[in-house]
């Protein structure tokens, strides 16, 4: 069973979780520069997603006064297609409803916009490159 934490600390060991993935994920198999991958660390909550001690799901929150902003999803490679990415959404949605956000936005990899459409996120707007892979906004209100 998957059991989501979260930290705003970059001195937990859930933070250094976070990164290992994303390294793995977004550095190793996507090619994006660590130094573009680590920018913008100060600041944001970080949820990350276990199966037993194993860390499998990530995702990086930055709370605005009114929207939330997720980015930085990215679940392991072989442990996806188990719906862990959708568990960890819903788990950020639901600590934004508790706490009164009415949107939620990400960044959307244009290959990703399946499984957020889904999740009942709606493309806003043209593309745009981030860290050269071709994104969209993507809007939820909640």
């Amino acid at each position: 069973m998957l059991r989501i934490e979260k930290t705003a600390n970059l001195d937990h060991d859930l933070y250094k979780d976070a990164v290992a993935i994303r390294e793995q994920v977004f550095v190793s198999e996507q090619g994006v520069p660590i130094e573009l991958e680590m920018k913008g660390e100060n600041g944001p909550c970080y949820y990350v997603g276990y199966i037993d001690d194993t860390p499998v799901v990530t995702a990086r929150v930055v709370r605005e006064e009114c929207q939330w902003l997720i980015q930085r999803l990215a679940v392991v490679p072989e442990q996806r297609n188990k719906h862990f990415g959708t568990a960890i959404m819903q788990r950020i949605e639901q600590d934004a409803a508790v706490q009164h956000i009415k949107r939620i936005i990400l960044h959307a990899q244009d290959d990703a916009e399946g499984f957020y459409q889904k999740l009942g996120y709606q493309i806003e707007g043209d593309g745009f490159k981030e860290a050269e892979l071709p994104h969209h906004i993507m809007i939820k209100n909640l």
